[in-house]
């Protein structure tokens, strides 16, 4: 079975907010725990993604040692109400039953494709120049937020890719049978609020 793939969830039972809190347990656990997780690395078959092209919902995860995420750079400069510049502290406000980190919550209609273009693993190097004082640099593009969060945070690392292949970890789940679409924007939003990733976090608009 792929990693981060559940079984359907089935709402026989308890109604109301039972119901309500027996799905949760029973549809989301899987991707937040260490069997769901691959690293970096080991998505990878070769040239290969081994990541299957379909539509979902995805995490990734910091998987070295905590402490070496906590003594990064931990600010980021967005802009905030009338384009103001807001200095923003990247904290440990995860909840206690995530094994990792959460770095970055999304959507795709295309998971292996989304995947490659987070890791950009084509491009060595640095793409985003670390830019004084913490400002949010202009990323490369609309879609390699966990790249551009990992330059940022590390911004003395010159080769990027080891470092993401080696920490960072990979989980998913397609498992949307019915109004999928609606289900994915919902799934993401909840899951951006109840794991609080770091990269999740931008400019108010």
């Amino acid at each position: 079975m792929l990693a981060g793939r559940n079984g359907p969830l089935r709402r026989e039972g308890p109604s109301g907010r039972q119901a309500e809190e027996t799905s949760t347990k029973v549809r989301h656990p899987r991707m937040h725990t260490a069997a769901s997780i691959r690293r970096v690395d080991q998505v990878f078959r070769g040239q290969a993604v081994d990541l299957p092209e379909q539509p979902g919902v995805y995490a990734f995860w910091w998987v070295a040692p905590k402490h070496e995420l906590m003594a990064a750079n931990r600010h980021i400069v967005l802009k905030g109400p009338k384009k103001r510049p807001v200095d923003v502290e990247y904290k440990d406000w995860w909840p206690a039953e995530l094994q990792y980190p959460c770095l970055y919550v999304g959507k795709s209609t295309n998971i292996k494709n989304r995947f490659s273009l987070h890791i950009k693993r084509g491009s060595p190097g640095r793409l985003h120049e670390a830019q004084p004082r913490n400002v949010k640099a202009k990323p490369c593009t609309t879609s390699c937020q966990l790249r551009f969060g990992i330059e940022h945070v590390f911004p003395t690392e010159q080769n990027p890719l080891p470092l993401i292949f080696q920490s960072v970890g990979f989980s998913y789940r397609t498992d949307f049978p019915e109004n999928a679409i609606a289900e994915r924007f919902f799934e993401e939003d909840r899951l951006v609020g109840i794991w609080r990733p770091w990269f999740n976090v931008d400019s108010e608009r």
